[in-house]
């Protein structure tokens, strides 16, 4: 124990810290390695910097121990080529040296070092080293919390067999269009006859149908677009800024892809996608997210009444003409009645019914 100060070493189950040592002189490498593996730690101690690359990557250390005074390179040179490799960007580096100043441990810290340390200051050897584990514990812990959010949003967001979009994801990135208000096309596709594919070679062939599918899309789309399982065996993309004659030529080239793609290793020779689309005019129409896909839809209903394995375009819709009233200008206020004034003129007597 250190000077009654609690032991932050992992608890007992977890594998031991490893530790590679860098260190010139020999005896002071041999002593740091003692002191090490008196701590229960894994050590690896070396004199000079030929396989420090090599070591690293194989024996993934939990801490790094660099002589500032190597003869072949400069400590501060190889802390900052270990600080700059992806396998050693989260690793503590800690680098050595037989006396304390200021501008050394400055030169150390500007290196990217976590913490410099003089080998026979024993106690505080340990310390550091301590708190660099405990440090590193932490860091490792938050990265795996991180992890499993990541992963969480990610189920959120993803359709579990296919890898792309969810409903809720699509719906949310045509709400995002919708709402700034540029144009778009929404393609809405549908495998034709997947229930004999199912019925016919199974569910198994019939998963990996959709999965190919909807590698292939996701393959054919641009930064910015979105494609997704919408259900079943239908997919959605969300193509932006695309008007009519453009949607259809995107919807036509994903037509074709998928009309290319060889299943007859796995099930069926060949599948086809039947599709509709609809494009959204912010200057002409008003509509929402289920008048959107309404159309994409029903124009797909068509593509499947039409023989399938093709593309049809829904007509396009206008917004509804403004009240006349909106248009007109006001009438103007009629003059109130005036009270009308006794006449001296007597009324005219009713003619008589004629007598039959």
């Amino acid at each position: 124990m250190l000077l009654g100060v609690t032991s932050t070493a992992p608890p007992t189950g977890e594998a031991r810290p490893r530790v590679l040592v860098i260190l010139d002189d020999a005896d002071t490498r041999k002593e740091l390695h003692e002191l090490l593996e008196s701590e229960a730690y894994e050590v690896i101690s070396v004199g000079d910097t030929d396989e420090v690359f090599r070591l690293a990557a194989e024996f993934e250390p939990d801490i790094i121990i660099v002589d500032v005074d190597l003869p072949s390179h400069s400590g501060f040179e190889i802390c900052g080529e270990l600080r700059a490799s992806d396998l050693q960007h989260q690793t503590p580096i800690m680098l050595a040296g037989k006396t304390i100043d200021e501008d050394t441990i400055a030169r150390s810290l500007f290196a990217g070092a976590d913490d410099y340390i003089v080998p026979t200051r024993k106690l505080e050897v340990r310390a550091r080293i301590r708190v660099q584990l405990r440090n590193k514990r932490y860091r490792d812990a938050l990265a795996r919390v991180r992890s499993e959010r990541d992963s969480l949003r990610r189920d959120l967001r993803v359709d579990a067999l296919t890898g792309v979009l969810n409903r809720r994801s699509l719906e949310a990135a045509i709400h995002t269009h919708l709402s700034a208000r540029e144009r778009f096309a929404v393609l809405f596709g549908d495998i034709d006859h997947f229930k004999s594919i199912n019925d016919r070679f199974g569910h198994d062939v019939g998963d990996t149908v959709l999965k190919a599918v909807a590698e292939m899309l996701k393959q054919g789309i641009r930064p910015g677009d979105a494609v997704g399982r919408y259900g079943g065996e239908e997919f959605v993309l969300v193509i932006s800024g695309a008007g009519p004659e453009s949607a259809r030529l995107v919807a036509e080239r994903h037509r074709k892809t998928i009309e290319g793609i060889d299943f007859s290793g796995v099930g069926p020779k060949q599948v086809t996608l039947s599709i509709g689309v609809a494009v959204f005019e912010p200057e002409t129409t008003d509509e929402g997210l289920e008048d959107l896909l309404r159309r994409a839809d029903l124009a797909l209903y068509q593509a499947k009444a039409a023989g399938r394995n093709c593309v049809v375009m829904a007509p396009p819709i206008s917004m509804p003409s403004p009240a006349l009233d909106a248009v007109r200008p006001p009438p103007s206020p009629r003059p109130l009645p005036l009270e009308p004034r006794p006449s001296s003129v007597p009324e005219p007597r009713r003619a008589r019914r004629a007598r039959p």
